[in-house]
């Protein structure tokens, strides 16, 4: 399953990220992604842009998405900034990883009682289990395996299996890569989701997104699903054909 996030590629303008839900509300995808920045990066571009979408929008995309069974999620990573939208009904909620130990904004998710997806792009186990801990159902955390590097050294993809055996819950990935090589890899591992930024093709190509590198256009993204779903199929012939040849051989009397 793709999770599409929009993150703050709409620039804070509504009609920017009204292109996004149209997209998504037309489209064969379930879940879509907005973000809250913490305070400080909003004060840090006041005079120029500040990335903020109303909460009049928010609420709209949410009517509209559950019109269509579909579902609106949000972002977070300050307990301030989400202060701001706490009254709003999001169906998901996605905990940034530069938060996971931030007690304020975990206790304010863990009030809300949904689904949330706690991203591991920074944190340790130790830390994991803090924040895993501190939520009273444990039954609706998923857990995002992210490497916020564009050199392959980085990328360790085994981690979202390791994630599943420590942990014992869903693990997703959270697709940060400058092309599609990672993401189409991490079926190895099985995640039970992926999380994509994506963007509008844009009219000017020196436009640049605050996720630009490692967002995809919203032309690619059933591309993208449909070469997932087949590497999928691909990978469980491939462990189906092993299971079998060890069947086999355990067969065999010595």
């Amino acid at each position: 399953m793709l999770i599409l996030e929009a993150g703050i590629n709409h620039f804070g303008k509504s009609k920017e990220a009204e292109k996004f839900l149209d997209f998504f509300l037309s489209s064969k995808f379930t879940h879509l992604s907005f973000m809250i920045q913490t305070t400080q990066f909003y004060k840090n571009f006041e005079n120029k842009i500040n990335f903020k979408l109303t909460n009049s929008f928010y609420k709209k995309a949410i009517l509209l998405a559950h019109k269509k069974k579909k579902k609106i999620g949000l972002a977070v990573c300050d307990p301030i900034s989400f202060g701001e939208v706490s009254n709003i009904n999001f169906d998901f909620y996605k905990l940034l990883s530069i938060s996971i130990n931030d007690k304020l904004l975990i206790n304010a998710l863990n009030n809300k009682r949904k689904d949330v997806y706690i991203s591991l792009g920074k944190g340790n186990n130790k830390d994991i289990s803090k924040c895993i801990n501190s939520f009273s159902n444990k039954k609706k955390l998923k857990l995002v395996y992210t490497s916020m590097s564009y050199n392959p050294k980085d990328i360790n993809l085994k981690r979202i299996e390791e994630l599943k055996k420590k942990f014992n819950l869903e693990v997703g990935y959270g697709d940060h890569y400058s092309n599609n090589v990672a993401i189409i890899l991490s079926n190895f591992y099985e995640p039970s989701f992926h999380f994509v930024y994506i963007k509008k093709s844009p009219k000017n190509s020196k436009r640049i997104f605050p996720d630009h590198e490692h967002a995809y256009e919203l032309n690619y993204l059933n591309y993208l699903d449909n070469t997932l779903e087949e590497a999928k199929l691909i990978l469980q012939k491939r462990k189906t054909n092993f299971n079998i040849k060890i069947n086999e051989i355990k067969k065999i009397k010595y």
